[in-house]
């Protein structure tokens, strides 16, 4: 049992939930179509540093401490609060709606900490590429966009999930990694309007130490460095303070065949496979 002076995290709460057959909180009733359109998106505020827990108002139920992906809400002298420093701003917690007392309180977020939101938060459109979410079509929608062509590789590195999150000086290092090698980000992706060097791939240093839940970083290389890349990732693993995932698009021959087992070795085919048809140009020439 836990004391009043006890600070329960995320991981405490899902970890004795689980095993006493507890987990039953919900986002309530949410869907992407209605955020998007602002039937729950952040309300009009105060500019502030961060958004925070008013303990004015807080009940101490716990309810939003599950919810934060970062680990952030803590419950503890029955009062939840919000760590600033690891808060990546995402929305989780105030747009689930499970405070009872709306005690969760945006803010209208100032730079550099508004990058936090616009990189965490899914419902945020980049605005340098118009898109929502990972702010990219990347290879979901390759057959329509057509970013990745026969012979060449387009390689996908994710810094932050899964769990942990991410700074942007772990941003940085991948992109000076690649840099060095010759490869540059791919001018469809948010994270090439970040770049304040482009020789070296440095970022703005303001920004080096905000946190983020992920962002995709985008490459194209030709297939013939493609253990290069290998070596690249290999090295990043032992530099990188985070998580990061790397996927690899490529595009298949006439026969449809592809280059991947060739160049990248031995693959594992699962019995089940997801596809995405990118018929999204079409429609919106009035197609089929």
């Amino acid at each position: 049992m836990s004391g009043p002076g006890d600070r329960i995290s995320r991981r405490r709460f899902l970890d004795k939930t689980a095993k006493t057959g507890l987990v039953v909180y919900s986002l309530g009733a949410w869907s992407p179509i209605s955020a998007v359109h602002g039937a729950r998106s952040s309300p009009a505020a105060a500019k502030g540093p961060f958004r925070y827990i008013d303990k004015s108002k807080c009940v101490g139920c716990g309810s939003c401490v599950p919810l934060c992906p970062m680990e952030a809400i803590t419950l503890a002298n029955e009062k939840s609060s919000i760590d600033p420093n690891e808060c990546a701003e995402c929305g989780t917690c105030w747009r689930a709606k499970v405070c009872p007392v709306d005690a969760i309180t945006p803010v209208q977020l100032e730079w550099p900490r508004l990058m936090r939101e616009m990189f965490s938060n899914p419902l945020v459109v980049k605005k340098s590429t118009g898109v929502i979410g990972r702010g990219t079509e990347e290879t979901k929608t390759n057959d329509a966009t057509n970013r990745y062509k026969r012979g060449q590789i387009g390689v996908i590195v994710e810094p932050g999930r899964p769990v942990l999150g991410a700074r942007f000086h772990d941003v940085e290092k991948i992109l000076k990694k690649f840099r060095s090698r010759g490869y540059e980000v791919v001018s469809q992706n948010p994270v090439a309007d970040l770049i304040a060097d482009q020789k070296t791939g440095a970022l703005n240093p303001e920004i080096l130490d905000e946190k983020i839940i992920s962002c995709v970083i985008e490459l194209i290389v030709p297939d013939t460095s493609a253990h290069d890349v290998m070596t690249a990732v290999r090295e990043l693993s032992g530099e990188v303070e985070s998580v990061f995932s790397v996927s690899i698009a490529l595009r298949a021959n006439e026969q449809g065949k592809s280059r991947f087992e060739e160049l990248f070795g031995r693959v594992y085919q699962l019995p089940n496979g997801k596809v995405n048809i990118g018929v999204a140009a079409d429609v919106a020439k009035g197609g089929a």
